[in-house]
């Protein structure tokens, strides 16, 4: 009888360990929640109609999905629901444009103040060839998430997180914030090993981010993305190196966004967009003292054409930190400078802007109102940790434009098929100051599967803001989230 009982208590550990979903070892239930409510105050701009700033909504998202895997392949499918809830209808001003996100998620959806979707998120088969003789190889065919920086994880959660934030996604990712997210229909190989990564990807991104009809593939853009990435160790201790190249092709029956007049600009199925970037990174983080210092360069180039004018543009990003490990709350304190072109002249047939592409642009805009295009960002950063669960961080950024001749740009990229470009932009007017921007972030876990996190930020405008928005020259954002993944 005792016998029976210790093999039925041992049962009950082994499946007490068992992660929530797991049926067996090949077939596994993954599932997602979250639920955010969001508030904005934004910038008003002078005597307009639909001049709303001030008002709030909250939205949910849920994932459901099921992997299966096995020696030589691996499948997935993932669905999604997405909701966003109480829009105002009244917020893209005329003059003036979308008075912040709750306006592109109520134009984007069809003038629909509480949208909602379900739509396939992922569904693929990833072969792997491993049992072939070819370690390390794999190919995946479907629908997928790419996030460029991030071919593979190190391990270590500093720097991991370092390359999740301030390397990941400045250029092409899944835009996780919105409340429908980005993602890619076509083939991706990966060829993985100790010292190295190379990944290639040939694909047509999804409708998503601000337009939650988030199924339909936008086939007129086609993208090629490749990287060969270093990994850490590999070269120099603590450091990983990436070189990549980006190729976009878009040919949607819209206007680009530039500084020309829109007589000027003509239709992308006519006169389509070319544009190839190439770029590195290098990151790396070093015990120093009683911490550790990181740093980082970031850097790409862009040729081709932009409609019917020559694409030439640039950006790189220079960062440092160091962390005291050893004091209460670890304080951790970054600071850094980003720089992308704009265009000097809209007639000499150049397009100097650069191009942000297809990019998660939140991780770079925590209020995002502006993106990286036409930009300088001098930023500094602190952070520190109460717990080993919570994270609080307070940034602050001042804010300029590049070339003063260009537009103040702000969006994450293409969402729609054919309604909209992706990037908004509005005429400087000679003015380069937005501004400054003062955030705080705070990031409880609360165990492995749920967690909460809460944002503030607020905006002073500068002589850009000020000649634009002529009623209201700052502006304030919040949101409250919850999130719980198994």
């Amino acid at each position: 009888m005792l016998s029976i009982i210790n093999i039925d208590f041992y049962a009950a550990a082994i499946a007490a360990d068992k992660p929530l979903g797991q049926i067996n070892d090949n077939l596994r239930i993954t599932g997602e929640f979250r639920g955010r409510y969001e508030a904005y105050d934004f910038f008003k701009p002078g005597p307009a109609s639909n001049n709303n700033n001030d008002y709030d909504f909250w939205a949910l998202r849920a994932r459901l999905g099921l992997l299966a895997t096995s020696r030589f392949v691996d499948g997935y499918v993932q669905g999604e629901y997405s909701g966003v809830y109480g829009l105002p209808n009244n917020s893209f001003a005329t003059p003036g444009g979308a008075l912040g996100l709750g306006a592109l998620y109520y134009t984007e959806n069809h003038n629909n103040t509480s949208p909602s979707d379900v739509h396939l998120k992922q569904a693929y088969l990833n072969f792997k060839f491993d049992p072939l003789g070819l370690n390390g190889l794999s190919l995946k065919a479907g629908r997928f998430e790419i996030k460029e920086g991030l071919e593979y994880q190190t391990g270590d959660a500093k720097f991991d997180g370092l390359k999740t934030t301030r390397v990941s996604q400045r250029l092409l990712g899944t835009f996780d914030f919105a409340h429908a997210s980005r993602n890619f229909d076509g083939v991706s190989t990966v060829y993985d090993q100790p010292q190295y990564n190379i990944s290639i990807s040939a694909t047509h991104p999804t409708q998503g981010g601000f337009n939650l009809q988030a199924q339909n593939e936008i086939s007129n853009i086609d993208l090629f993305y490749t990287a060969v990435t270093s990994k850490k160790d590999a070269l120099l201790p603590g450091t990983e190196g990436r070189l990549f190249y980006l190729y976009y092709g878009d040919e949607r029956n819209i206007k680009p966004i530039d500084n020309r007049a829109a007589g000027l600009r003509p239709l992308l199925s006519n006169s389509d967009l070319r544009i190839h970037t190439v770029g590195t990174n290098l990151l790396t983080v070093q015990k120093l003292g009683p911490g550790a210092a990181d740093a980082l360069f970031w850097g790409a180039y862009q040729f081709g054409d932009w409609s019917n004018q020559t694409q030439q543009a640039w950006a790189y990003d220079v960062e440092a930190g160091y962390q005291w490990a050893g004091l209460p709350l670890k304080p951790w304190v970054r600071g850094g400078f980003f720089q992308s072109s704009g265009d000097a002249n809209a007639n000499d047939g150049k397009h100097g802007t650069f191009f942000q592409v297809l990019p998660t642009v939140r991780l770079y805009a925590k209020f995002p109102f502006f993106n990286l295009m036409n930009l300088n960002d001098a930023f500094a950063q602190l952070i520190v940790s109460p717990t080993d669960n919570t994270k609080v961080a307070v940034d602050f950024h001042h804010l300029t434009l590049s070339e003063r001749n260009d537009l103040f740009y702000a969006g994450a990229g293409a969402s729609s098929q054919d309604n909209s470009f992706g990037f908004l932009g509005r005429p400087s007017n000679g003015n380069s100051t937005i501004g400054e921007l003062v955030d705080i972030s705070f990031t409880h876990n609360i165990n492995k599967e749920l967690s909460w996190n809460a944002y503030y930020a607020h905006a002073f405008g500068g002589s850009y803001v000020d000649n634009f928005y002529r009623q209201k020259q700052d502006a304030d954002f919040a949101y409250v989230e919850f999130n719980y993944a198994f």
